[in-house]
C-alpha cells in the first residue's frame, strides 16, 4: 500500500472510540493506558512481532486505539516541555542546544497531530487506525530508510495536509476569537463563495507545511546540528558576547502572543491567525466588496461590532505590522528563534486537535486532573496537592514576572549578563522559561 493511500484511509474515529474505553475503564484508576498494552513499553518491537505472520503474537484493536488516544496527549505535553527547555537553553546562552530542543518540540507537535488523526509513528514500522481495523505500514525493503521516524513524520504530514479529505473542516473549530470559532466566523465572511470552509482548511494546511519546515529539512540540517552536538563550541571566538537583553526581548514576544484572555485560550495568537486567514481568503475570492466590509459581515452576524478588532483584522494602523513570531517562522534557516516560532505555532494547533478528540470521546478535562497535577508539579508550576481550578491563572502567575524582567533589562537596572539577571530576578527568570504553562491553559475540553 502506498503511503498516500494509507494516510487517506486512516481515521480518527477509532481514536475517539479508544477514548471512550479509556474514560470508562482506565481514568477511574488514574491511567491513560493499560499496563498490559504492548505498545506502551516497546512499541517498535511489538509492531514488528505483530506484523510477523509466523508469530502468534497480536496487538488487539483496543490497544491500537487507546495507544493513539493516550499518545496524542503525551506527545503534545512532551512537545511543550521541549519548547520550555529550548527557551531555558537560549536564556542561558546555549544556541546549539536551543536549536536541538526546539526541533524536537516541533517533531513532537507533528507526532501528536498525526496520532490524533489515527496515525501512530514509530521507526520503520508505523500503524494507522482505519474504520474497521488497524493496519501496519512499512516501506518495501529497498526503501526502508524512508520509514525512519523523522523522515516518515514529514512525509506523513505532507501527504496528510495534501489530501483532499484531510483534515476536515473541524480543524477550523479549534481556533476562537471572542468565543466564536473560525468555522462559524468564516461562514459569513463571503457567504456567496461556495465551500468557503474548504478554502479556509486549505489555507491552514499550507501553514502546517510551513511550520513543519525543520522536519522536512531534517536530513540536510543534520550536519549543522551534528556540528553543534559533536564539535567543541567554546574554542572558536572568545570575543563574541551574548546579548541577553536581546534574547529576553525576543522571547517575551512569544509569551505575549500565546497568552490567554477571557474565554479565549490563545486570544492574541488566534486573532493574528484569523487576520492571516482573512487576508488569504480575500486574495482567493472574487468580490467587489472591500476586505473591511467582509470582516464586518463575518462578525455582525454574531452580534459583534468591535471596531478596534476590525481595525486589527484589516491591518489598519497601529495594527499594520505582522507579529514577530510569524516573521521568525518565515525565516527558513536553522536558527533557534525561527525553529522556536514554528514549533510554538505547530504546538498551538496540536493542543487544539487533541482537545477536540478528547471532547468528542466524552472526556472532560477534570477527569485528567491526575495528569495535570503531576505535569505541573514536575515543571514547578505549583506545589503538590495545589491543583489550580482555572489554568488561566498559570498566566496570571507569570505575567508580572515577564513584564518586570523585560523592564529591568531594558532600563539598565540589571547588567546585561546572565549572572546579574539571575541574581537580581531569580523567580522571574524561572517563570520566563516555563513557556509550557501554555499547554495547560490551551486545553479546551
Amino acid at each position: 500500500m502506498k503511503l498516500g493511500h494509507f494516510i487517506r484511509k486512516t481515521s480518527k474515529d477509532p481514536v475517539i472510540d479508544g477514548l471512550g474505553h479509556i474514560s470508562k475503564y482506565l481514568l477511574p484508576h488514574q491511567r491513560l493506558i493499560s499496563e498490559s498494552n504492548p505498545l506502551k513499553k516497546n512499541g517498535i518491537k511489538a509492531l514488528g512481532k505483530h506484523r510477523n505472520i509466523t508469530n502468534s503474537f497480536t496487538i488487539k484493536e483496543k490497544e491500537f486505539k487507546t495507544y493513539l488516544a493516550a499518545s496524542s496527549l503525551a506527545h503534545v505535553l512532551d512537545g511543550w516541555m521541549y519548547l520550555s527547555n529550548s527557551f531555558n537553553a537560549l536564556i542561558n546562552g546555549d544556541e546549539g542546544t536551543a536549536i536541538h530542543l526546539a526541533y524536537y518540540a516541533e517533531l513532537r507537535g507533528a507526532m501528536s497531530l498525526l496520532a490524533s488523526e489515527g496515525i501512530g509513528v514509530f521507526d520503520k514500522h508505523h500503524f494507522g487506525t482505519f474504520k474497521n481495523e488497524s493496519v501496519i505500514f512499512r516501506y518495501p525493503r529497498n526503501e526502508m530508510r524512508k520509514g525512519a521516524t523523522h523522515q516518515f513524520v514529514w512525509t506523513a504530514m505532507e501527504k496528510w495536509s495534501s489530501s483532499g479529505v484531510k483534515p476536515d473542516s473541524n480543524i477550523l473549530k479549534i481556533f476562537k476569537v471572542n468565543g466564536i470559532n473560525f468555522y462559524d466566523i468564516t461562514e459569513y465572511f463571503h457567504p456567496s463563495t461556495s465551500s468557503s470552509s474548504l478554502l479556509s482548511v486549505s489555507i491552514i494546511k499550507s501553514w502546517l507545511k510551513d511550520w513543519c519546515f525543520d522536519i522536512m529539512t531534517y536530513k540536510s540540517d543534520r550536519k549543522e546540528r551534528n556540528e553543534v552536538s559533536y564539535r567543541p563550541q567554546r574554542i572558536s571566538d572568545f570575543s563574541q558576547k551574548i546579548n541577553f537583553k536581546d534574547i529576553i526581548n525576543e522571547l517575551e514576544n512569544y509569551w505575549s502572543v500565546i497568552s490567554p484572555s477571557g474565554i479565549d485560550n490563545f486570544s492574541t495568537l488566534d486573532k493574528y491567525l484569523l487576520r492571516k486567514l482573512f487576508e488569504s481568503l480575500y486574495n482567493n475570492i472574487s468580490t467587489s466588496s472591500s476586505r473591511r466590509d467582509l470582516i464586518e459581515n463575518a462578525f455582525t452576524e454574531h452580534g459583534i461590532n468591535d471596531q478596534n478588532l476590525f481595525n486589527f483584522l484589516d491591518f489598519n494602523a497601529p495594527y499594520n505590522n505582522e507579529h514577530i513570531i510569524f516573521q521568525n517562522a518565515n525565516i527558513k534557516n536553522t536558527t533557534s528563534l525561527s525553529i522556536l516560532a514554528r514549533a510554538t505555532l505547530l504546538l498551538r494547533i496540536s493542543i487544539g486537535l487533541v482537545s477536540q478528540i478528547y471532547k468528542s470521546g466524552g472526556v472532560h478535562k477534570s477527569e485528567l486532573n491526575f495528569v495535570w497535577d503531576q505535569y505541573a508539579v514536575d515543571n514547578g508550576f505549583w506545589s503538590p496537592g495545589n491543583l489550580y481550578p482555572n489554568f488561566n491563572d498559570l498566566w496570571t502567575d507569570v505575567q508580572s514576572s515577564i513584564d518586570d524582567l523585560k523592564l529591568d533589562v531594558n532600563d539598565g537596572s540589571i547588567s546585561n549578563d546572565i549572572f546579574s539577571i539571575k541574581r537580581s530576578r531569580p523567580q522571574e527568570i524561572i517563570h520566563f522559561g516555563q513557556i509550557n504553562r501554555a499547554c495547560l491553559w490551551g486545553l479546551d475540553f
